[in-house]
């Protein structure tokens, strides 16, 4: 299984930078979007429940981030995808 998650964060503006790099140096997590008020969408992948919501408090313990609160997720069961016959 993988498990897909959007996370949405937030640190002052004139933190944006700092914690964009935090999150880019994070193997399993990725920068996409962010805005002049200080939002950044990030997603992450895991292998499992346990492992996602480990990763989203490393995310929410960076010292850059004000929060980081899970959006949305998306859960692929390799084994149901294996067997469904592609075009």
């Amino acid at each position: 299984d993988m498990i897909i998650s959007g996370i949405v964060m937030a640190s002052r503006p004139d933190r944006m930078d700092e914690l964009r790099d935090a999150v880019n140096a994070i193997s399993w997590a990725e920068a996409h979007f962010s805005d002049s008020i200080g939002r950044l969408v990030v997603t992450t992948e895991a292998a499992d429940l346990d492992q996602s919501m480990d990763r989203l408090r490393v995310l929410q313990a960076l010292p850059e981030a004000a929060m980081a609160e899970l959006s949305q997720y998306y859960m692929e069961d390799q084994s149901i995808e294996s067997s469904v016959a592609r075009p």
